[in-house]
């Protein structure tokens, strides 16, 4: 007895001492960037500029068609800095000198800066007031050659501006003669050179130069030349020498002569011809093709032979040569061939000149097939450096540019696609030293796609053996059982989970990559996880890329580029139209529509969403029309179960006067799904900027007898419902309607305090049109069936332009729209309305409800957009300390947790905000009881941004434009998706994490208490059964 008691104390201590124990946990580090990682981007180069600071250092500069200055590692491709400019600053000049870089951005409104080479902060700026004589396409800007100065043209004027004034040196007016788009600067003038104005006597194109003193920035001449030329033409280059001084190179259209023009003469002063170059006999038709480009990354840095490339033909083959200037021994000045090489059989990327301080320049061809082979040429004819990087275009297409430069003495090559890729090469290695993708960052649709559950390895054996074996659930518990308990013995030997294994990781196929295979994955991603954390980000976007991510660290699974002869799809949208099924033998699928460059037509490509190969006979259709609009129907395509998509082409010019629905995929069997389904399918024409007219349409089937002709390229009939016209001077600025699931709710009303409820007005129909009112914004909610005026409001002083958008989203009864307003003045009577007092930016919500009487409801078995129900819209007003960018809501997988919404600012932050805040029935003094337990607070007008709701903590999130949500398998989570310029995912608990245990729930201390009670059950029944015994006897 006593020794039994002995035993039972010793194991209530050790299970005390197991409860007691605390375990430390850390983060793994292929766990970090996995719940929430950001992606820095800079948008695709329009031009890139390598400088050598000195012998061992080079900085790589770039401007991208994302308006964005940036500073690139030269070593590892990391972005050092960069500067993100407004969405209308457009970048139309880079220049570096020394510890310098200068930009000049913007159209009619015009921006110099200057910043500081190392960390990109603003040494100074100006900026020119938009000017009505501005010319579209005007702006360019130089250093002037020893000297902090910078000569630009602004506006309709050109200045000299000097650091630290904010007035210019001296300004010259060019009273809108020209649109100049080149300055070239000499020791002691300037050459401002633009397109000519065409007039009555010279309709022709031409080049116009103005002659400007540097120092007093008098005129010292105008002048016009080169016929038929501009300054962005293919058969224009200019070149500049201070040795030589400043020349302009041009062939006329019809003409076999290559004319030489030295700035500041009216008349050229030479002629050059192609024999004398390429140094063989050329046919006059293989002349009037030659074409020209510039090589220099900056004319200012040559101070010795200025050079320029030159392709022609010869026997039907392309050839390009690199010519530079030279002075002869006779003090003539001339033209050679420094070297060339065949382009027919590839696409030549162009060529570089690299000049860092030690004197090296290079020229680099680059071929781009199955392969991309480049050759570096300094000043020989015999390449001193060459090799191969393993590429497919199928992935981010062709190549279109490159540069060579120098990082610590050693040459360097970087390639540029169409796709959006930049790719640093090195001698000797097929592989590259860093890559950038940058086709996220111009990203134009983005769909989630679930993956399929990781089934147990078992199941996967029994598929293999037998696949009908898993029909039998009893088969499929067991087999699920034989997987858990292996699981648990793989628990077990890790030492309870102490010893993380980087086994997972790689199961995941998530584990750490080489370089070529992070850019170019050899196997994609194909299996999710338990709780559906992990999908596939797949992007469509304008550069032709199609590319899925992993939401969990965002490693590329596949990349895709869509190009119809050889030029790159704008790719506007992505959908899923087949989901993924675990132990399913049919793989999911994403079609992709886009508009292409050289027909201008709708073209559609069908991809495995698991591994992004094209399926069906065509990797891209062309569907021989332009679409309106496209949006995915409520049918499938019994042949492959693949959802269907309905295009509305409308071409007045055609002579349909009625929009037409075309259907994707086109067969007859997809044609008699689509018109099986029960409820006719409506859409509506005319919400494009500054329309006046939104028109509302049904889409009609054909006889039955009349889908056995049915063709690819045959197109639906509609019918004309309604048509609602805007009242007189006002212009249509958007429609918004439902994005995919967001009408879908798990509460049919709202429980007041009272335990009353009010009922929501859910009309999946419900579009919310923003119009342009005379100094103000008009608001309204139409029914897209049946045309019917739901609600509308006007907002007096509201301002919505490229620089002030307005937001708009609908979800579930709810739309959240924001705008900027001006405020107002008082009236005559010194009245003034408390909405139109606010100068800032206003977010305004509006809810819809059944009625404005509690517990009251339709009754009507099925919604229907032609009873006569006008829903009760409460509305109200709050004022956001800074705008928004985009906004979103996040999902739940039923949601039943509340929705947060998502903000994106422009301070480059995701912020998240509870529901509740926004509910427009929050009373304006103290909330009664009842008031308290519905969850109201009392209303304030600004809205309170909480540093604590801030999603992307203090990651740097540039110029976010859209925000997606997709539902986990629990109910709790969401995840988040932010885009634009840059990338950023995570997850959000909008209601708390109910429904999971917190990280830092120690399991090793439950299984450890949990053994101990099991022990000491076995050891203290003996005693109480003992103890029992003993009590029935006395």
């Amino acid at each position: 007895m006593l020794g039994g008691l002995s035993l039972s104390k010793a194991a209530l201590g050790a299970a005390l001492a197991l409860a007691g124990l605390n375990t430390a946990y850390g983060l793994y580090p292929d766990e970090a960037g996995r719940i929430d990682w950001h992606q820095a981007q800079i948008g695709a180069p329009t031009k890139i500029v390598p400088y050598a600071f000195n012998s061992s250092s080079t900085g790589i500069f770039a401007i991208t068609s994302r308006n964005t200055l940036a500073s690139l590692d030269a070593a590892t491709g990391t972005i050092s800095w960069r500067q993100t400019y407004g969405v209308d600053e457009t970048i139309k000049t880079l220049r570096v000198r020394d510890t310098r870089v200068l930009t000049l951005s913007g159209n009619n409104e015009t921006h110099v800066r200057v910043w500081d080479a190392n960390d990109g902060s603003l040494a100074w700026g100006f900026t020119q007031p938009a000017d009505a004589n501005y010319r579209r396409g005007s702006g360019a800007a130089e250093f002037i050659e020893d000297s902090e100065d910078a000569v630009a043209v602004v506006g309709d004027s050109v200045v000299r501006l000097a650091p630290g004034s904010t007035v210019p040196v001296w300004e010259v007016p060019l009273n809108a003669t020209a649109s100049y788009r080149r300055i070239v600067v000499g020791t002691k003038t300037a050459f401002v050179v633009g397109n000519a104005r065409p007039t009555k006597k010279k309709p022709q194109p031409r080049l116009q130069v103005i002659e400007v003193d540097l120092e007093s920035g008098a005129v010292l001449q105008k002048y016009q030349f080169a016929n038929e030329q501009t300054v962005e033409s293919d058969r224009v280059v200019f070149l500049q020498s201070k040795q030589y001084g400043s020349y302009v190179v041009w062939r006329e259209k019809k003409s076999i002569v290559w004319f030489i023009h030295r700035l500041g003469m009216q008349q050229p002063e030479w002629e050059l011809y192609h024999a004398k170059l390429v140094q063989v006999e050329l046919m006059p038709e293989d002349m009037l093709t030659s074409t020209m480009r510039e090589v220099d990354s900056d004319p200012a840095l040559n101070h010795s032979h200025p050079r320029f490339a030159m392709t022609y033909k010869k026997d039907g083959k392309t050839k390009t040569i690199v010519v530079e200037m030279f002075l002869k021994d006779g003090g003539a000045l001339e033209m050679r061939k420094v070297v060339g090489f065949r382009s027919d059989d590839a696409v030549v990327a162009g060529c570089g000149i690299a000049q860092p301080r030690e004197g090296k320049r290079a020229v680099v061809s680059v071929r781009s097939a199955d392969s991309v082979s480049w050759r570096l040429y300094t000043d020989s004819k015999t390449p001193t450096h060459a090799g191969e990087l393993a590429y497919d275009p199928a992935t981010y297409g062709p190549v279109v540019a490159a540069t060579p430069y120098y990082d610590n003495g050693e040459p360097r090559v970087l390639v540029q696609t169409s796709g959006g890729l930049v790719m640093a090469a090195m001698p000797e290695s097929s592989a590259p030293l860093w890559f950038r993708d940058e086709s996220p960052a111009h990203a134009a649709s983005m769909a989630f796609l679930d993956l399929p559950p990781p089934a147990s390895s078992a199941e996967f054996a029994a598929k293999a053996t037998d696949p009908s074996v898993l029909t039998s659930p009893v088969t499929r518990f067991i087999l699920r059982w034989v997987e858990t308990l292996r699981s648990l013995a793989s628990w077990v030997t890790s030492g309870f989970g102490f010893f993380h294994s980087a086994v997972d990781a790689a199961a995941s196929g998530e584990a750490v990559r080489s370089v070529a295979e992070q850019m170019v994955p050899k196997s994609p991603i194909v299996v999710g996880d338990h709780f559906g954390f992990r999908k596939l980000a797949i992007f469509g976007s304008s550069t032709g890329v199609v590319a899925a991510l992993s939401t969990q660290g965002g490693a590329r699974s596949w990349t895709r580029f869509l190009a119809e002869n050889n030029t790159a799809v704008d790719v506007q949208q992505v959908f899923v139209t087949r989901r993924s099924q675990a132990l399913s033998s049919s793989s999911p699928l994403v079609t992709v529509v886009g508009r292409s460059r050289v027909s201008g037509n709708t073209v559609v490509a069908t991809l495995n969403a698991l591994t992004g190969e094209p399926v069906g006979e065509e990797p891209l259709v062309d569907l021989g029309h332009s679409h309106a609009k496209v949006f995915a129907l409520p049918a499938a395509d019994p042949e492959n179960n693949q959802q269907l998509l309905g295009f509305v082409y409308h071409d007045s010019r055609s002579g349909e006067q009625l929009p037409q629905l075309g259907i994707w995929p086109s067969s007859a069997n997809a044609a008699k799904s689509f018109c099986g389904i029960s409820q006719p399918v409506y859409f509506d024409l005319g919400d494009t900027a500054g329309s006046t007219r939104l028109s509302g349409y049904r889409a009609l089937c054909p006889a039955d007898n009349e889908f056995d002709a049915w063709t690819q390229t045959t197109l639906l009939s509609s019918a004309a419902e309604w048509s609602f016209d805007l009242p007189a001077h006002e212009t249509l600025i958007s429609v918004t309607g439902y994005a995919d699931n967001a009408q879908s709710t798990a509460l049919l009303g709202r429980v007041l305090g009272d335990r009353s409820v009010l009922y929501k007005y859910l009309n999946p129909h419900l579009i919310t049109l923003a119009t342009r009112v005379d100094n103000g914004l008009g608001i309204y909610f139409v029914d897209r069936v049946s045309g019917s005026l739901l609600y509308s409001t006007v907002h007096a002083n509201a301002r919505v332009s490229d620089k002030q958008p307005l937001l708009v989203i609908q979800t579930e009864n709810r739309v959240i729209y924001q705008f900027w307003q001006e405020g107002s003045a008082s009236d005559a009577s010194g009245a003034q309305r408390h909405s139109d007092a606010v100068r800032g930016y206003v977010t305004v919500v509006a809810d819809l409800f059944e009625s404005n009487t509690t517990d009251t409801r339709d009754e009507s078995k099925a919604f229907s957009s032609y009873d006569l129900l006008v829903p009760f819209v409460a509305t109200n007003a709050f004022v956001s300390p800074e705008p928004a960018t985009a906004l979103g809501v996040t999902r739940t997988s039923s949601n039943i947790s509340t929705r947060d919404v998502l903000f994106g600012l422009a301070s480059n932050k995701l912020l998240s905000l509870p529901d509740q805040m926004f509910d427009p029935r929050r009373p304006k003094n103290a909330p009664s009881k009842d008031e308290q337990a519905e969850g109201l607070m009392q209303y304030v007008a600004p809205l309170v941004l909480d540093p604590k709701r801030v999603l992307s903590h203090g990651n740097v999130v540039a110029g976010i434009q859209h925000i997606g949500s997709a539902p986990t398998h629990l109910e709790s989570t969401a995840l988040v998706a932010a885009y634009g310029l840059d990338l950023f995912f995570t997850r959000t608990s909008p209601s708390g994490t109910f429904d999971q245990l917190s990280p830092s729930f120690s399991k090793v201390n439950l299984v450890g208490t949990t053994l101990a009670l099991i022990v000491g059950c076995l050891l203290g029944g003996p005693m109480v059964r003992r103890k029992l015994t003993n009590q029935a006897w006395a």
